[in-house]
């Protein structure tokens, strides 16, 4: 069981422009097509989305959609959720990210849950069906997305997978590893995790995750790493319908041939618009979050798993490394070989939402952020951007830390401060007298006798002032080291609250970054089992939007 508060503090709100997404979306608005919050919005996205999709699509999808989630092992009601995408009714929430390592960060998890918590929000409020959905982004590449998972455990341990053999922007979906390295991962994890009554099911969970992936799969005993991903992802919500969706497969990459042209054809005005979104951001007070170059288009082509840039060269040539094609050279590798295209942060939400029937996408503060320099792409290709809808965030707050906030006062504000400037805040509210301030009037009364003396001195007419100055100097100097020492041995006789605090901070802001973006969620299943799952969907509220402490009872 946990309770669930709201939190307002800035340092849990990513970015101004996210912060402003959530308590001033007026300021704001002009960049997005459909206010998230009002649910008349999402009443004029679905009539929008009756007009502009096409629904001829939908058979076909859904036999791609139901063909891969077999494969991974998906429950019967994800198929019976794609069964649905046939009725010509149906729209989509959905959410996507890179795939993690045994999940990934907790925000993963967030996400997934609030995906599913507004399918059926939407499904009762709409009165139409609303298929939750998950985009595994495996054409995307970065080793340390899928190469690092932190256990906390008192403190912080990270496990890193082997990926000896492969490139660092070696593409996800063109990473298969031998079984035996999967498994060694789950080991270390066993290693790591400490005994309780939950942790045997956990590691089973992630044997037989592997063992079925492997059967329905791999090629002589080698694993792909984000169908595993997937495979984990589908039978931790095995019983909540969730479909998953992977890029990587050739059916659904075929399907962006329009997009790729679209691109070809515009790729200067395509990163024009983006670009002066961002300055108009800019220029609102806020950062764009990304500046497109106009001479780059905005896909790739992967060779050995790869992702290498097309240049146009000139009107009718394009350059891929060292190597020219002219333009009918260009389309016939392009279409003879759909798996070797790996779409960008532009291309991609343009992609999902011209092949799936979108009600809205549910993001992170980052996703949010790129958005906000896209609605005018989507106008120029002809189509509506969706709802985009705030993920659930949320920090875990267990017993011993909320035992620590409420013994040492520890208000929402301070977290505001860093680990430094709260053990200072902290001590002084212990101690009866207030060192620092004592010091500070030592430094004022000492600087007024100066100024008094230095006036005598003036009026006598002997100029010394440059004496005066250097003793000012010199002063100030040796109140800040009187300040630091006496802070120094209040902390050595204070030890009890360095090490609270510490413990405070490894615990909310893990190496340094919020909790949800660092800790994996096998931390919890550890301690509460996978019922804990559940008490996290219990505090997801539709419509409501701010960070929130989920605080263990």
């Amino acid at each position: 069981m946990m309770e669930s508060r709201e939190i307002k503090t800035g340092k849990f709100y990513y970015n101004n422009l996210f912060l402003d997404y959530i308590f001033d979306y007026k300021n704001i608005s002009k960049f997005y097509e459909y206010d998230y919050r009002d649910i008349k919005s999402y009443k004029k996205r679905v009539f929008d989305i009756k007009a502009d999709y096409d629904g001829e699509k939908r058979t076909e999808i859904c036999s791609i959609l139901e063909n891969y989630n077999k494969k991974i092992g998906c429950g019967q009601k994800t198929l019976e959720n794609i069964e649905k995408l046939k009725n010509s009714k149906s729209v989509v929430i959905i959410g996507g990210q890179q795939p993690g390592l045994l999940t990934g960060p907790l925000f993963m998890i967030f996400k997934i849950l609030t995906i599913l918590k507004l399918s059926n929000f939407f499904h009762r409020e709409l009165e139409i069906p609303v298929i939750p959905c998950f985009w595994n982004a495996s054409d995307d590449d970065s080793a340390d997305q899928i190469n690092n998972l932190n256990i906390i455990n008192g403190e912080i341990s990270n496990i890193k997978l082997d990926l000896s053999g492969f490139n660092k922007k070696t593409r996800y979906s063109d990473i298969d590893l031998p079984e035996d390295r999967l498994k060694g991962l789950i080991e270390r994890l066993e290693d790591l995790l400490r005994p309780t009554g939950f942790k045997s099911g956990i590691i089973d969970f992630l044997k037989n995750s592997l063992s079925d992936i492997n059967k329905n799969y791999s090629e002589r005993n080698r694993v792909n790493i984000t169908t595993f991903f997937s495979g984990v992802i589908t039978r931790m919500f095995s019983d909540r319908g969730l479909v998953i969706i992977d890029p990587a497969d050739n059916y659904l990459k075929k399907s962006s041939q329009n997009l790729l042209k679209f691109d070809v054809d515009n790729h200067n005005r395509i990163s024009g618009l983006i670009n002066s979104t961002g300055e108009e951001l800019n220029s609102s007070g806020y950062h764009n979050q990304l500046n497109s170059v106009t001479e780059i288009l905005d896909f790739f082509y992967c060779e050995s798993g790869i992702r290498k840039r097309i240049y146009p060269d000139g009107e009718d040539s394009f350059k891929i490394e060292d190597k020219v094609y002219d333009k009918k050279e260009f389309w016939d590798l392009i279409v003879s070989s759909p798996e070797s295209i790996s779409l960008n942060v532009v291309l991609r939400p343009l992609f999902q939402d011209s092949l799936l029937p979108v009600l809205c996408s549910i993001c992170g503060p980052g996703e949010i952020s790129y958005f906000s320099q896209f609605r005018a792409v989507y106008d120029l290709y002809g189509l509506k951007m969706p709802v985009i809808y705030p993920r659930f965030s949320a920090t875990i707050i267990e017993r011993k830390i909320k035992k620590f906030f409420k013994k040492f006062k520890i208000t929402d504000e301070m977290l505001a401060s860093d680990e430094e400037e709260m053990t200072k805040q902290i001590i002084r509210k212990r101690m009866e007298i207030d060192t620092e301030g004592l010091i500070l009037d030592l430094g004022k009364d000492i600087g007024a006798r100066l100024e008094k003396l230095e006036r005598v001195f003036l009026d006598i007419e002997m100029n010394i002032s440059d004496s005066f100055d250097r003793i000012k100097r010199n002063l100030k100097k040796e109140i800040k080291v009187l300040n630091k020492k006496v802070y120094s041995g209040l902390k050595k006789q204070d030890e009890l609250v360095v090490d609270t605090v510490k413990k405070i901070y490894t615990n909310i802001f893990p190496n340094g970054n919020l909790q949800e973006r660092e800790i994996n969620i096998f931390s919890y299943l550890n301690k509460y089992g996978f019922e804990f799952l559940n008490d996290i969907d219990s505090a997801i509220k539709p419509m409501d939007f701010s960070h929130k402490f989920l605080e263990i009872l």
